[in-house]
């Protein structure tokens, strides 16, 4: 039980973890928020930089992707059968799941009307795997090269993949 106090105690006080609870703090106390949100607020130099620090995120990201998906140029452990595997799962099947949970939902009507927005609730579904997950790996040094082929793979077939999806779903839903 310590152990697990601790490990959690440890978890809570990473950077993200902090800045996430301050993140909602501020968001949520609205004397804390007009501190420093707005034109004319004492702390408006926090916000100006945090703003010019996220204006780099992208940038930086779609970097870390490149070298990433140059590294799974060279040769790799991870088989062909794997790829395809994960191909079909991440970019076929999963997009199917979503269309049906989408439409149940909108025909229990927990969703608007709007087809516009069904149409990017299953896009959602049938978008590559995320960035954020090679930036993990490449913070914890394992499965670089194994994650780098992933990426460079699913990244290839989702330029067809998202193509058919998007046809097929305003054609569905219009």
């Amino acid at each position: 039980m310590v152990e697990v106090m601790s490990h959690l105690l440890a978890e809570l006080m990473s950077p993200p973890a902090i800045a996430t609870f301050f993140g909602f703090l501020f968001g949520a106390v609205a004397w804390l928020r007009n501190i420093i949100i707005g034109d004319d607020t004492p702390l408006r130099v926090i916000q100006d930089s945090l703003q010019l620090l996220g204006n780099g995120t992208i940038p930086c990201i779609t970097l870390l992707l490149g070298g990433n998906l140059a590294q799974g140029l060279k040769s790799s452990s991870v088989k062909p059968l794997t790829l395809i595997s994960i191909i079909i799962a991440r970019l076929l099947l999963l997009p199917i799941i979503g269309l049906f949970i989408v439409r149940a939902a909108a025909n229990f009507d927990l969703l608007p009307v709007d087809p516009l927005f069904q149409y990017v609730l299953v896009m959602q579904y049938a978008m590559p795997p995320a960035m954020n997950i090679s930036t993990m790996v490449q913070l914890f040094e394992v499965g670089n090269e194994e994650c780098s082929v992933i990426l460079l793979w699913t990244y290839s077939a989702a330029a067809i993949a998202l193509t058919a999806w998007s046809t097929f779903l305003l054609w569905l839903l219009s």
